[in-house]
C-alpha cells in the first residue's frame, strides 16, 4: 500500500518521513483485510497511527459484524491468538494479539464489532453507526481511516461521557486535578478539529446520530476545555447520557453506581499489586524447557517471560527444584530432629540401640527427601495445570522426562539397589514412581542442546565433572525422535532467546 495518510479536505497527504516504519506482521494484516475484501477501518486514535503501524499502540479496529467470522480466520492464519481480557468486557469486542518475528514485538489488535463508548470501567453505549463509520472510510498507511467528522463526531462524544460525569469530576477534585482530556487527547482533539468539515460533520450528525442535537454537540466541545466551568460539562454529560438512553445497556443510575464500585475496585486492586492479565482464549499450554548446566535456559526463559508477561497471565516454575511444601518442611524438620537426637543419645550414653537407630535414621533420610521432592514436583505440575486449563501460560524450567536418567527422574531404587531392601524402600520407590507418571508431556517440549565441553567452559563456578556429566546426558539423547524441539544452545543468547519466543508463540496460536 502507499505511504499516505488523510488530508482535511478529503484528500490524502503524505505520512510523516521521520515516523517509525509499520512492523510487518502489521503490513501483512492490512493486506490481507483488503484482499478480503471485509469491512473495516482503524476507528480511533489515527491522529498517532504511525504509533499503532510500529506496535508502539494497540490496533483499534472496526470490523463490520457481517465479516466477523471471516476477520477471525484471517488472524489465525497470520498467527494471531484470541485471548480473554480481565473484567466486565462489553460484547462486540474482542482481543487478539500476534507476534511479529522480524522485530520481536507483540501486536494487540482490539476488534470492534460495536461501536461501544462510556466510561472505560463501563462502557455504557453502543452507538449504532458501525456501518455508516465503515463506508466513510479510505486507504491509507497500511490500514484504511475513517473520515475525520465520523471520527471527530465519536471522539467528542467518548472524551464528553469518559471527563464530564459527576463520579469523574468528584475524584480528579479529590486527588487536586481537574477533569478533562489528558495532554495527548487534546492534541488529538486538535489534530481532528482541524481536519474536519463542520458542514459535513452537521451533515453527519443529522443524518446518523439525531438524537445528539447540534447544539448539545456544541456543548460537549465546549465541555472538553478547561474554559468552561463544572456546571457546564455536568450539563453537557448528563443531556448528553439522556441522548444516548436509547442506546444504553444499563440506566444512568445504575452506570454511575456501577463506574464507582469498580472506581474503588481497580484502586484497591492496584494498591494491592494484583493487576490480571489477558487470558488466553483457546485455553493455556505448559512449555517445558530441558537442558544441562550452562545451556541457558533461565535466561531464554526470563527473555519469554518478559515479552510475554507484560500482556498475558505467565507463571514460571522450577519443576527440578519445586517449591516445598508444608508437609515437606515438616517431614524434613521432624527427621533432622529425630536423627540428631538419636545421633546425641548415642554418643552421650553410648548406646548401641540409639546408635543403630540414627544410623537408621540417616540412611533413609536421603530417600525421603527424594520422595518429598517428587511430591512437590507432582504437585507444582498440578497447581500449573489447572492454571493452564484456565487458559494461562506455563514456563517450566527442567521438565521431567523418561528419556533422562539422573535429573528429574524417580531416583529412588536406582539409589537403593544394592544398598537397601524391604517392603518400605519398595513403598517408597513404588510411590516416587507414581509421581512421576502422573506428570504428562507439556504441550511444547524444548531442548537446549550445548556440547558438554562448551558447558564446562561456561560453568566455571561448578565442578567440571559433574557440569560435563549432565550436559552429556542431554547431549547425547535424539530429542527429535520423541517430539521435541531442539535448539543449538552454543548460538548467541538472543539468539537461542528469539528461537525460543518463536516455538512458545507456535505453541499458543
Amino acid at each position: 500500500m502507499s505511504n499516505v495518510g488523510i488530508a482535511g479536505n478529503g484528500e490524502r497527504e503524505p505520512a510523516s518521513p521521520t515516523a517509525a516504519l509499520p512492523l510487518p506482521l502489521i503490513v501483512r494484516l492490512g493486506d490481507a483485510l483488503e484482499e478480503s475484501g471485509v469491512g473495516y477501518c482503524h476507528w480511533k486514535s489515527n491522529a498517532a497511527i504511525d504509533r499503532s503501524l510500529a506496535g508502539d499502540n494497540d490496533l483499534d479496529l472496526l470490523i463490520s459484524r457481517r465479516d466477523s467470522a471471516r476477520f477471525s480466520e484471517l488472524a489465525s492464519a497470520l498467527g494471531f491468538v484470541r485471548v480473554q481480557r480481565p473484567g466486565d468486557a462489553p460484547r462486540g469486542i474482542e482481543s487478539f494479539y500476534g507476534f511479529d518475528v522480524d522485530t520481536d514485538r507483540l501486536v494487540h489488535v482490539h476488534a470492534h464489532y460495536q461501536l461501544v463508548l462510556g466510561d472505560d470501567r463501563t462502557k455504557n453505549y453502543r452507538v449504532p453507526i458501525e456501518d455508516a463509520y465503515i463506508r466513510s472510510a479510505e486507504p491509507a498507511q497500511v490500514l484504511r481511516l475513517p473520515s475525520p467528522e465520523f471520527e471527530w463526531i465519536v471522539f467528542v462524544i467518548r472524551m464528553t461521557l469518559k471527563y464530564c460525569t459527576p463520579d469523574e469530576i468528584l475524584w480528579n477534585a479529590l486527588k487536586g486535578r481537574r477533569a478533562g482530556p489528558s495532554r495527548t487527547e487534546r492534541r488529538e482533539l486538535e489534530y481532528l478539529t482541524k481536519r474536519t468539515d463542520r458542514q459535513r460533520a452537521d451533515a453527519v450528525l443529522a443524518e446518523h446520530l439525531p438524537c445528539v442535537e447540534q447544539e448539545l454537540f456544541a456543548d460537549c466541545v465546549d465541555a472538553l476545555t478547561f474554559q468552561v466551568s463544572f456546571g457546564q460539562k455536568l450539563s453537557a454529560a448528563r443531556r448528553l447520557e439522556t441522548a444516548l438512553q436509547p442506546f444504553a445497556r444499563r440506566s444512568r443510575q445504575a452506570d454511575r453506581a456501577l463506574r464507582v464500585s469498580r472506581r474503588f475496585a481497580a484502586a484497591g486492586t492496584r494498591r494491592m499489586k494484583r493487576a490480571r492479565r489477558s487470558r488466553l482464549a483457546a485455553g493455556g499450554a505448559i512449555v517445558g524447557i530441558m537442558g544441562g548446566d550452562g545451556s541457558g535456559k533461565t535466561t531464554a526463559l526470563s527473555a519469554v517471560e518478559s515479552l510475554l508477561g507484560s500482556e498475558f497471565d505467565v507463571r514460571l516454575v522450577h519443576l527440578g527444584k519445586p517449591r516445598w511444601s508444608a508437609t515437606t518442611y515438616a517431614a524434613r524438620g521432624a527427621l533432622k530432629a529425630v536423627g540428631l537426637t538419636a545421633e546425641g543419645i548415642g554418643r552421650r550414653a553410648r548406646l548401641a540401640p540409639a546408635r543403630r537407630f540414627a544410623d537408621l535414621v540417616a540412611s533413609y533420610r536421603p530417600l525421603v527427601w527424594l520422595l518429598c521432592t517428587a511430591r512437590d514436583r507432582q504437585h507444582t505440575y498440578r497447581r500449573a495445570h489447572r492454571f493452564a486449563i484456565d487458559g494461562g501460560l506455563v514456563l517450566c524450567d527442567r521438565y521431567p522426562h523418561p528419556r533422562l536418567a539422573s535429573m528429574e527422574v524417580p531416583l529412588i531404587a536406582s539409589r537403593t539397589a544394592g544398598v537397601l531392601d524391604g517392603r518400605l524402600v519398595k513403598a517408597m520407590s513404588s510411590l516416587e514412581q507414581r509421581y512421576h507418571r502422573s506428570i504428562a508431556p507439556p504441550e511444547l517440549l524444548v531442548v537446549l542442546r550445548l556440547d558438554p565441553e562448551i558447558a564446562v567452559a561456561r560453568k566455571t563456578e561448578e565442578r567440571p565433572e559433574s557440569v560435563r556429566a549432565r550436559g552429556a546426558e542431554v547431549w547425547n539423547i535424539d530429542w527429535r525422535a520423541v517430539g521435541a524441539h531442539v535448539i543449538d544452545a552454543s548460538q548467541p543468547q538472543e539468539t537461542v532467546a528469539r528461537e525460543l519466543k518463536a516455538l512458545v508463540w507456535s505453541a499458543i496460536s
